[in-house]
């Protein structure tokens, strides 16, 4: 079995070299790393019959440091008769939210205005000046909810998919005009400007970008997270299930429980996005090296906006936390039929290391856990 495993692991390593992925010294240095981690996945999969947690069928990982890819590959299969691979498409969830926020920067870093207006908006624009809908949505005697309370989860408004509008079905489709129509008669609770994780607040955030105006242009949210951040960064092989190219490629999902939130437009904005452990990985590289926004606009999705513990906030589609000179920037996924986990791991004073996870089985527990460990093997090494 270890010769099979090594074999395996030499030749995604060199498939990676001939892309470009991989550096030429990296191939032999790391192949003791792609063992473990070949190891852990497969045990994580695995788990024992009496832990009660179900084996998962299909996995993808990709690990690197500094913006170099050191390893990555698929565990099991993807769909009946076909491997998982590191080029497998999965469904990310919640991981699209990165996505939705740094177009919605870059927007705003370009000088989008509201349409049909000439003053631009900024991070601070009252949510109400651009959609209807917000008229009625702030607290008595508080501030208005404004893009930065949406972006950091601050808005105070109810999560939809906890607590779906009566009148929508949460397994049927929905068109996002009615969703927002529903989401009008939400009022906000709680002490104002306080943490709620909420998948309201980022479909508000790709209906306002719909609104928005670049150079006298508007685009659909579709559009624009493809205009401004996958072919702008070359992330070939993310889109929308509804792609031809991504619904080819998409691993068959395994569900837990009967899908809901899964047709049009319930997830649109926060949950809707599918792609590669590649790109993933490729999307984290950009966003460190800064190509993916300005330094400005990275500084709003890596900042300390929204407290949700002693030791983590919310960015902008990032959860944050700062603990023994150690910065993390990490977030979860789950829609049915899938589960993901993206980290990025930033030491004081060494390079940053990245772990990206997607599997095609729903409501997987303790991914995170998986994924802090394989980020301790990589700076072990």
């Amino acid at each position: 079995m270890m010769r099979l495993a090594l074999a395996k692991t030499v030749s995604v390593a060199l498939c990676l070299l001939l892309l470009g992925l991989l550096d030429a010294e990296a191939l032999e240095a790391d192949t003791s790393l792609a063992i473990e981690t070949g190891k852990l996945v497969t045990s994580f999969m695995n788990p024992p019959a009496d832990s009660g947690a179900p084996a998962i069928s299909g996995m993808s990982v990709a690990i690197g440091r500094a913006g170099t890819l050191l390893y990555a590959d698929g565990f099991g299969s993807a769909s009946p008769g076909r491997p998982a691979t590191a080029r497998t498409i999965y469904m990310v969830g919640s991981i699209t939210k990165q996505f939705t926020a740094a177009a919605l920067l870059r927007l705003i870093d370009k000088g989008a205005s509201i349409r049909g207006r000439s003053e631009t908006i900024k991070l601070d624009t009252p949510v109400a000046d651009i959609l209807d809908a917000a008229h009625d949505w702030q607290l008595e005697g508080g501030p208005p909810i404004t893009i930065s309370n949406l972006l950091s989860m601050t808005s105070n408004l109810p999560n939809y998919t906890r607590r779906p509008p009566r009148d929508l079905d949460p397994w049927g489709a929905v068109p996002a005009r009615q969703l927002l129509t529903a989401i009008k008669g939400y009022r906000p609770s709680g002490y104002p400007g306080s943490f709620e994780y909420s998948n309201t607040s980022y479909f508000l955030l790709s209906e306002i970008m719909e609104q928005l105006a670049v150079a006298g242009s508007t685009r659909s949210y579709h559009q624009i997270l493809e205009d401004e951040i996958f072919v702008r960064l070359g992330l070939s092989d993310t889109g929308f299930r509804a792609d031809p190219h991504i619904a080819a490629g998409l691993a068959t999902p395994h569900y837990g429980r009967r899908p809901r939130f899964f047709q049009p437009d319930w997830l649109k904005g926060s949950g809707d996005v599918a792609s590669t452990v590649i790109d993933i990985f490729k999307w984290n590289s950009e966003l460190m090296a800064g190509n993916a926004l300005s330094a400005g606009m990275r500084a709003v999705m890596f900042s300390d906006s929204g407290r949700v513990d002693a030791w983590t906030y919310y960015g902008a589609g990032w959860f944050v936390s700062h603990k023994d000179e150690v910065d993390r920037y990490f977030h979860s996924g789950t829609v049915s039929g899938y589960t993901s986990f993206n980290l990025i791991v930033q030491p004081k004073n060494s390079d940053w290391v990245s772990v990206v996870l997607l599997a095609d089985s729903d409501g997987v527990q303790d991914i995170d856990v998986l994924a802090e460990h394989i980020a301790q093997l990589v700076r072990a090494h």
